[in-house]
């Protein structure tokens, strides 16, 4: 397996503007209370402000506002109005859920719930959307490579070295912008002391970039070396777009890195960058669309299907051989591809791509689930804000369990009309002393639900999930499992958790 060090980003994003007093259809499902909405219809405007009314079956209804424009504080909810001209599909779906609380409804859901959506075919309006998410990478090493052989025996070589990825926007603050990576993309096995050295990005070893530029979509330019010396390596020239970025932090066995820029220096490329939104999930046989650096010649769209939703694959980043869970896609995937993102037909990013088995077989991709990528990029952003220097990175909880599934099996939801694969995730071992063991778990019993301080459940039905609530925890939280022995459900004791439980990640 070959890992590209070059990004790819799967886009497709729905964006549909209404009219000054469009209409929403509505479909005449009802709730568990026999009461259903009947439509969404525009029912005032003040300036930038629009009111919206929620129609429901029952003959009441409720009033929410959305701001015109798409330029806001966080980039998607056109807080300062300046755009001013058109309101989205997303705007409306994000106020909605503010105003009624309803964070379980996706975005999808709601488009076909309340919308009359007429989906182009050629997804260009999807597109054209989400490359305000996308970015391609530039990353600056000093290496030095040993060859072995020939007459002399060993051949050093020392230099400037260039890689090409690409990356998309996890979280615009009002002094940082982050942007989501493959940790190839910012690693190079050959970094040597000079590389750590003189590092511009933050850099916490001789192996992550000495240099991290990133270029929006629109605003590329082509890095290129020079005769210039700097620190008596060759120097580079990034052109006039270059926004320079820091390290964050990164995990290797999960193929995912966080850097981040200035959000002013950003802005003042393009004050119209959008975050990405995440994908609660992904189905076999969704679309697939990739946008990526190819060749690191700058940002270039391919589209097509999720092949499999759930593999184990091995890649090789440092010197050693690390299995990643990833979904296989079939679009085409190219050198500069790595780190970007894939989206499904609303827009929300389904992954990241990572891997490929080689250029002659390109129907043969992979990417890091929307799951994975968002899980880590969470904790590394955590640990980065949480005041707290010496954390740096990914942490997870040492549970002190291994894990089987069992009973595999692929359920079908015929009024969804998709389906998934669940099985039981068996417990296999326990760890003596560990914390699975002091809550009294043992080898045969089923996990099927972590609950974090009452309130955040997490429900397992396959066995990657026990990663989820292991991601998510942090010193302090409280957290019951529930699980089943013998035939009968179970809930242990309430355990607290404590910074000598937390392991970093690599």
């Amino acid at each position: 397996m070959r890992n590209r060090k070059t990004p790819i980003i799967i886009i497709a994003v729905l964006i549909i503007c209404l009219a000054a007093a469009g209409v929403l259809a509505a479909c005449s499902a009802s709730g568990a209370d026999g009461v259903g909405i009947k439509s969404i219809e525009k029912t005032g405007s003040s300036g930038n402000v629009d009111t919206y009314t929620i129609y429901y079956t029952d003959g009441n209804s409720f009033e929410f506002t959305v701001t015109n424009g798409t330029d806001g504080a966080n980039g998607t909810d056109g807080t300062d109005g300046a755009d001013g001209s058109s309101v989205t599909a997303l705007d409306i779906y994000n106020q909605y859920k503010l105003a009624t609380g309803d964070e379980e409804l996706t975005y999808e859901q709601f488009v076909d719930a309340f919308m009359d959506v007429n989906v182009s075919s050629d997804n260009s309006d999807v597109i054209a959307s989400v490359l305000r998410s996308v970015a391609s990478v530039t990353t600056e090493f000093y290496e030095t490579r040993y060859t072995i052989g020939g007459w002399t025996g060993i051949t050093t070589s020392t230099g400037t070295a260039l890689y090409s990825g690409s990356a998309v926007i996890y979280k615009i603050e009002d002094e940082y912008t982050y942007f989501i990576t493959n940790y190839h993309v910012v690693y190079s096995g050959y970094g040597n002391d000079d590389n750590l050295k003189y590092a511009e990005s933050g850099a916490d070893s001789k192996n992550i970039a000495r240099k991290i530029v990133v270029y929006l979509y629109g605003s590329e330019n082509t890095a290129a070396l020079t005769t210039q010396k700097v620190n008596n390596y060759s120097g580079v020239n990034y052109g006039e777009y270059a926004i320079e970025c820091e390290y964050v932090g990164g995990s290797e066995s999960n193929d995912i890195a966080l850097i981040r820029a200035k959000t002013s220096d950003v802005k003042s490329i393009n004050p119209e960058v959008q975050a990405v939104t995440f994908a609660s999930g992904y189905d076999v046989g969704e679309t697939a669309i990739v946008i990526g650096n190819t060749g690191g010649n700058g940002i270039s769209v391919t589209e097509g299907i999720v092949s499999v939703h759930s593999e184990d694959i091995n890649l090789q980043i440092s010197s050693n051989i690390t299995v990643h869970r990833s979904m296989r896609i079939d679009a085409s995937m190219y050198g500069g591809n790595s780190g970007g993102g894939c989206f499904n037909l609303y827009g929300e990013l389904i992954g990241v791509p990572h891997a490929g088995n080689g250029e002659e077989e390109q129907s043969i991709n992979y990417a890091v689930p929307v799951d994975v990528a968002k899980m880590v990029a969470d904790n590394i952003y955590y640990y980065a804000v949480d005041g707290d220097d010496s954390t740096r990175g990914a942490y997870s909880m040492d549970f002190g369990a291994e894990f089987d599934e069992e009973n595999s099996r692929y359920i079908y939801d015929e009024a969804a009309q998709s389906g998934k694969i669940v099985a039981d995730c068996t417990i296999s071992s326990v760890t003596e002393g560990g914390i699975a063991s002091s809550l009294g778990l043992q080898s045969g019993d089923v996990i099927t639900a972590f609950t974090i301080n009452g309130k955040d459940e997490y429900s397992i039905s396959r066995g990657y999930m026990t990663e989820y609530p292991l991601y998510a925890l942090k010193a302090g939280d409280a957290f019951t499992v529930t699980y089943k022995r013998e035939g009968s459900q179970y809930t242990t004791e309430s355990y607290i958790v404590q910074s000598a439980n937390l392991t970093k990640v690599s």
